[in-house]
């Protein structure tokens, strides 16, 4: 987080207004975002959500946890088994 700062602290005093102020504010922030998807589909691809209702577990694809809103280790994702949107915990399969 502190890169995001630093870059936008560059952007903001150190480049003056005009056109290479915006490429380096949106190129800070394509630099920051990419490891944040990279992460997310790496969250995806290891274990599962379990349903709080049925106990189902769920393995949603990169878009549904990419939109699902999200609270640590929980994801409010639709269940497939009973259809209903619940606050879903995170399991590990060993």
């Amino acid at each position: 987080m502190d890169q995001l700062k630093t870059g936008k602290f560059i952007a903001a005093f150190l480049i003056p207004e005009g056109i290479w102020q915006l490429v380096t504010v949106l190129g800070v922030c394509i630099v920051f975002l990419i490891p944040c998807f990279y992460a997310l589909k790496l969250e995806v691809s290891v274990g599962a959500y379990r349903c709080k209702n049925c106990g189902h577990e769920i393995v949603p694809t990169y878009s549904e946890a990419l939109w699902a809103m999200h609270r640590g280790t929980t994801r409010h994702l639709k269940c497939p088994k009973c259809n209903k949107r619940t606050w879903c915990k995170k399991v590990i399969k060993k």
